[in-house]
């Protein structure tokens, strides 16, 4: 089921640039403020893509 995930990370565009950086090294420490969600890979993106046109 996790096989092909991918982790994002979300920014406000208001953010300043000492926030950002802030997110930036708390990510990389795993502690994230953001909360890391799990995304559908390419191939599982395409076939749900496909079956909303169907």
């Amino acid at each position: 089921m996790w096989n092909g995930m991918k982790s994002v990370m979300v920014f406000d565009p208001k953010d300043t640039q000492e926030e950002t950086n802030r997110k930036w090294i708390q990510w990389n420490q795993h502690k994230s403020a953001v909360q890391d969600k799990a995304v559908p890979g390419a191939e599982e993106t395409r076939r749900k893509m496909n079956e909303l046109r169907a």
